[in-house]
């Protein structure tokens, strides 16, 4: 009959320790050992635990050969991950292009449409949301896109240049404003918000869809800002605006840049520049309004005074004023950009 090797004290401890402080199985384990060093056989322990001689005699060699160490389990290599290296590399490759260049009818690509993508190409089945975890710890993420502007004015150099260049040489007292318009509606723009989850906020649409434009010019060097009402945006809007912007800066040389809006080049609203000498007009490059600071101003403001509330316009145009009264020339030239 066979018992285990006579412990040493030190593994005595420890197996005490086992069995009070370890848990299920290295426990169990640790009482079997003590049990054999203490005279019982064998058989009474396979009794007591209610399991075979062939797994006691395992235990009772990893004891004799490594002491109590040997009664705990060894690490388990488990199953081999489905996602490796090459599966992420297909997957980021697979993206790279749309579903088209793989001659599938769709143009997105969906988790569904990977899932069989990578399914034909590598024999790895997957299942979504094996793939979804995979492609956010890739860095992807489902999104929606932005428009391309593809379009670029092959004179943008030279305006720009030209703009720097008359800054640069303009006469002392010289105002330099920069202008643009937009157009306000009682259908308001929508913008994310908070709301509970389950319930997507509904805005009304109002009766009828009024509107207002407001043309409005920013000093690039004090943040003043000045601005007008007009029902529409035309060559009639803009020469009379053009007229009271003349008059609220009397007397002196005032530089207008703006983009190249229809009514801003019309013949109409050229003949009329032309009759102001004290008006120089710049114009900005095509298809890019990221160029004009007055545009970043029109998003703070349309977010603070026109989202996702619909009201009329007098009640709108009143939070608009309020918005600018509420701000130093400063504050707007940082909303602009171009605060230092």
């Amino acid at each position: 009959m066979r018992f285990v090797r006579e412990p040493r004290d030190v593994e005595l401890e420890e197996l005490e320790r086992m069995t009070q402080q370890e848990v299920g199985r290295v426990a169990m384990r640790a009482h079997m050992v003590l049990l054999s060093a203490r005279g019982y056989s064998v058989t009474v322990i396979t009794e007591i635990y209610n399991t075979s001689q062939v797994s006691v005699y395992k235990w009772f060699d990893r004891f004799d050969a490594q002491g109590p160490v040997g009664l705990y389990d060894l690490p388990r290599a488990g199953r081999p991950a489905k996602v490796d290296a090459e599966v992420k590399k297909a997957m980021e490759e697979t993206l790279s292009e749309p579903p088209t260049s793989q001659d599938y009818n769709f143009t997105i690509w969906t988790t569904q449409l990977i899932r069989k993508h990578i399914e034909e190409q590598l024999g790895v089945e997957l299942c979504c949301d094996t793939i979804r975890r995979t492609l956010h710890a890739l860095g992807f993420r489902w999104r929606r896109p932005r428009w391309a502007v593809q379009r670029k004015d092959p004179q943008a150099a030279q305006r720009m240049l030209t703009i720097a260049k008359t800054i640069w040489n303009a006469e002392p007292g010289t105002i330099f404003l920069v202008e643009d318009e937009t157009k306000f509606t009682t259908l308001p723009p929508l913008r994310r918000m908070w709301m509970t989850k389950g319930h997507q906020v509904r805005i009304p649409t109002p009766a009828q869809n009024d509107c207002f434009y407001s043309y409005a010019t920013l000093d690039l060097e004090s943040g003043q800002w000045f601005d007008g009402f007009f029902e529409s945006a035309n060559s009639d809007s803009t020469i009379s605006f053009l007229e009271t912007l003349l008059d609220a800066y009397p007397k002196t040389p005032i530089v207008l840049i703006w983009d190249q809006a229809k009514y801003h080049v019309s013949r109409k609203v050229q003949k009329w520049i032309d009759n102001h000498h004290r008006l120089t007009v710049l114009l900005l490059p095509k298809y890019a309004p990221q160029l004009n600071p007055v545009e970043h101003i029109w998003r703070v403001v349309k977010q603070r005074v026109a989202a996702n509330l619909t009201r009329a316009l007098d009640a709108i145009k009143a939070a608009y004023r309020a918005f600018f009264n509420e701000r130093c020339p400063n504050t707007l030239l940082q909303s602009a950009g171009l605060a230092l």
